[in-house]
């Protein structure tokens, strides 16, 4: 691949970083030996303020595709629309391919087409699916769907497809929270030989009727589903997930459901509240979830994984509503 840069000075620092986190450090406007995929082109502050203008591949432009960069300045702020770096610890960053078709096909895909220039973070979430290389022995389908690697991609906020975004929320102790749920949910059930223990709200799981949050015997849950959200509440649980132990890939089928419009898209709270160290949870192709902060997610169009390689149970609280 040759990688080319119009900018209002020569850049000084810069390279390539593979989605293995590898670096290339490569020369500008010349072929380059590397291997074909996703790269992340970075550019970092060095002493003067650079313009980035266009960036071309194998001499061919990518055109507005440069408006899916950003710069993440010092305090870790991100920062769009933006093609330049500014102030000490600013980096431009841009995901490329070494195919200049395979670029334009999976950023068209994504983003709508009135929406360059604009600032994606209000509007899209940005995935990035590294390969993940298990450390404990699972079966080969887990592994190597944990290794597979789909590279960036940018997904709206509002539509069935959104993998999962982050929830804006107030902190809660997770063992006060656990223990008002476990006082009120009635169901238990357990699988993988007892490593997976879920407690919920009915035994047959996330469907009408609705419960009123009135109706909700806990103050302290009742504002929690408020704060996630919700209007009313079709389901929550507490989920517990022992190491050593996995949730095989699979895909929710909540379709025919009656509370299917409710559900549908990114509506469903997950929150790894305790333990979450060594788990992974592989969501389809938007990769691994940022699983120790609050999310709403999709598992209903989203194959998935979750596997546990730390040493100590992890606590889940899950939940579908009416948003």
């Amino acid at each position: 691949m040759k990688l080319s840069v119009v900018s209002s000075s020569p850049l000084k620092n810069f390279y390539l970083e593979d989605l293995t986190g590898k670096k290339y450090f490569i020369d500008l406007d010349s072929e380059q030996n590397i291997p074909t995929g996703w790269y992340e082109f970075k550019v970092e502050y060095v002493d003067a303020k650079i313009e980035i203008e266009d960036i071309l591949i194998n001499d061919a432009s990518i055109k507005h595709i440069l408006y899916t960069g950003f710069c993440t300045d010092s305090l870790g702020t991100k920062h769009q629309p933006a093609s330049a770096v500014w102030d000490k610890g600013c980096t431009f960053s841009i995901w490329l391919h070494t195919s200049l078709g395979t670029l334009f096909h999976r950023v068209f895909d994504g983003i709508r087409n009135g929406d360059y220039g604009t600032n994606l973070f209000e509007n899209y979430v940005l995935t990035v699916d590294r390969p993940h290389v298990t450390t404990a022995k699972w079966p080969e389908r887990i592994s190597s769907f944990f290794a597979s690697a789909y590279g960036p991609k940018w997904w709206r906020l509002d539509t069935d497809q959104t993998p999962w975004r982050f929830l804006d929320m107030p902190d809660y102790n997770p063992e006060e929270l656990v223990a008002e749920l476990r006082n009120w949910l009635p169901c238990y059930f357990e699988r993988n030989n007892g490593g997976y223990r879920m407690q919920q709200l009915t035994d047959y799981g996330s469907d009408l009727p609705f419960v009123e949050i009135k109706d909700i015997p806990s103050n302290l849950v009742q504002q929690f589903v408020r704060d996630i959200g919700y209007k009313r509440l079709i389901d929550i649980a507490v989920h517990e997930l022992d190491p050593g132990t996995y949730i095989d890939i699979h895909r929710d089928d909540h379709y025919k459901r009656e509370a299917y419009p409710y559900m549908r898209g990114c509506k469903k709270f997950y929150w790894a509240c305790k333990e979450s160290s060594g788990v992974y949870f592989q969501h389809g192709t938007s990769g691994l979830l940022p699983i120790e902060k609050p999310l709403l997610i999709n598992t209903i169009e989203h194959v998935h994984s979750v596997i546990h390689e730390g040493d100590k149970t992890r606590t889940t609280i899950l939940a579908y509503g009416e948003l």
